[in-house]
């Protein structure tokens, strides 16, 4: 980065943190041994290692639930574990067998918790999708995975009447043809067996369906044990939908690691989400940056009207967290945001800022223990550091992929001298922590200049007035692009002219004369993902008029129509 690197060391330590020696744990770390120490090698369920608890365990909150209308329901994991029976005998008696996928698409209730047991129970493969997906959408992943069975909740199952999959209707807290009587067993498997696809879309082409073995929950107990420092009093919540793969990777990340997650059916609304954390004490936290600028443009007279000392640890992830969002989660929580860096690819985050380090505000932090993590140029040779490149991993941890299904060439092409390219470009300091650049597509060359998007969006929301940025480049004829910025106002902010100067010239002082959005255009949202992200493909394509290509992830379809008019 361009400005000076800003560090936070003093932070909210309630209890001792699990990672107390980042180095010394690296050095000692083995896979194998977690394995050992969890029991978890061979012939295996992930279910089982994640709900099956002995002793008061079985007596502990599991799923701590908030409805839409404000319900609340808590579930223990025995409970959890009674109920995944139940719905593992229905998924059996239409016809899964191991390793058999089961597609699931349902509103965020009770009853999609204990679908993802069941499947895991009867040693079946979990395509979760989101439910605002259409029909061409669903079509795809259902054929793609040659899915026998789709469990769908009762006010979504219209959206598959067109669709040629045997379905099993759940409702709020149950499934159909179920019966009260159910034997505790799971079906076991090799570890390497498959247990999750997930579908991603890219730029271009079909969605990819990212597939990942067993062996994850490996992974997830160690994420969640050290990212997310999790402890046996701590209250998890993830605010991401379990179809995305960080909120998937929150579900399993707490139940393996023995706590409670909690969920909310509802959309984002700035109260709720503080009544919740106040109401359920919530000690940890894992959203998208979205959520937290969300929180920012309502501002802290809000906040200040909730309890919200209970949390210790937050954090962000799924795209860039600009230095002004590290900094906000001081002002809202009294701790900072860590920010994280994952794929569906990996799973869930495998660089992360630990609560037991210092922050490098802008940094996404260092590698977990048991990942390495480098910078490579397009041919796969290992950069020094300070110097940008494409982020790399060595394919050897539990969370990394084991294929795109059905199609290994497409595969294989993400690797070059035996590291996983991830398609993002980045730099390591000396220190060895990590900083995002954004993706290999989105950064231009402007005047001669590579310029990073991100770079730009970080500075952006530092300004006074902006509570969320996009920035794309656009044709012009004497530089060949110049930059354009997509800008959300925080709340007592109007649009003007006078207003667009003002935050030229506040990145031109920032940053650079070069970096300056030569448009500026307010707008009222921009396009998100389902997991939060900011498409800024979809901006470029609207901006030209071009195809704007698979848009099945996309949160608000909306907004492409607006602009289209």
């Amino acid at each position: 980065m361009v400005f000076t690197v800003e560090v936070i060391k003093d932070k909210k330590i309630v209890v001792e943190p699990n990672l107390t020696n980042y180095e010394e744990i690296r050095r000692n770390f083995s896979w194998d041994k977690v394995r050992k120490e969890l029991g978890y090698f061979g012939n295996v369920n992930a279910g089982e290692i994640a709900i099956h608890k002995i002793s008061d365990e079985r007596n502990k909150y599991g799923l701590l639930w908030i409805s839409e209308e404000g319900d609340k329901r808590k579930y223990t994991f025995e409970e959890l574990e009674r109920k995944g029976a139940i719905f593992r005998d229905v998924i059996k008696e239409a016809g899964v067998s191991k390793g058999d996928r089961v597609v699931l698409m349902s509103k965020r209730v009770p009853a999609l918790y204990f679908s993802l047991i069941g499947i895991a129970m009867a040693g079946g493969v979990i395509v979760p999708i989101f439910s605002t997906f259409g029909e061409e959408a669903i079509r795809y992943r259902v054929e793609n995975s040659g899915a026998k069975v789709a469990i769908v909740h009762e006010s979504l199952v219209d959206k598959f009447k067109n669709i040629n999959i045997k379905i099993l209707k759940i409702s709020d807290e149950a499934i159909s043809n179920e019966s009260n009587r159910a034997e505790i067993y799971y079906e076991r498997r090799p570890i390497d067996d498959p247990f999750l696809i997930l579908y991603t879309s890219g730029t271009t082409g079909k969605p990819k369906g990212i597939w990942h073995s067993q062996d994850i929950l490996t992974f997830y107990y160690i994420s969640g044990k050290y990212h997310f420092d999790m402890h046996p009093t701590d209250i998890f919540w993830h605010t991401g939908d379990p179809a995305w793969v960080a909120g998937f990777a929150g579900v399993w990340t707490a139940w393996v690691n023995n706590i409670p997650i909690v969920s909310f059916e509802g959309r984002f609304n700035a109260e709720t989400w503080y009544s919740i954390i106040q109401e359920f004490k919530v000690s940890v936290i894992s959203t998208a940056p979205t959520a937290i600028r969300l929180l920012k443009k309502e501002g802290l007279e809000v906040a200040k009207k909730y309890d919200l000392s209970s949390v210790r640890f937050i954090h962000a992830g799924g795209e860039y967290v600009d230095p002004d969002t590290v900094k906000w989660g001081l002002q809202i929580f009294g701790v900072p945001v860590h920010d994280g860096y994952g794929q569906t690819e990996t799973a869930t985050y495998v660089i992360a800022n630990f609560i037991s380090m210092p922050i490098k505000v802008g940094s996404m932090g260092k590698p977990l223990p048991g990942v390495e993590a480098l910078i490579v140029d397009e041919e796969g040779n290992p950069l020094p550091p300070n110097t940008q490149g494409i982020l790399a991993l060595k394919p050897n941890f539990p969370a990394m992929a084991k294929g795109i299904w059905g199609d290994e060439e497409r595969w294989r092409r993400n690797f070059k001298n035996g590291y996983y390219l991830t398609g993002d470009l980045a730099y390591m300091n000396e220190d060895g922590y990590f900083w995002y650049l954004g993706r290999m597509d989105d950064v231009v060359k402007v005047s001669g200049y590579r310029v990073s998007p991100i770079e730009i969006e970080s500075v952006l929301t530092t300004h006074p007035a902006v509570a969320e940025a996009g920035v794309i480049a656009v044709e012009d004829q004497i530089r060949g692009s110049k930059i354009k910025a997509f800008i959300v106002l925080k709340k007592g902010y109007e649009p003007s002219e006078e207003l667009k100067k003002e935050i030229q010239d506040y990145v031109k002082q920032k940053l650079a004369a070069h970096m300056v959005p030569k448009e500026i255009e307010f707008v009222t949202e921009l396009p998100h993902t389902l997991s939060g992200k900011i498409m800024r493909r979809v901006l470029r394509s609207i901006e030209i008029g071009g195809q704007i290509g698979d848009i099945s992830t996309l949160e608000n379809p909306e907004i492409i129509k607006k602009k289209e008019k």
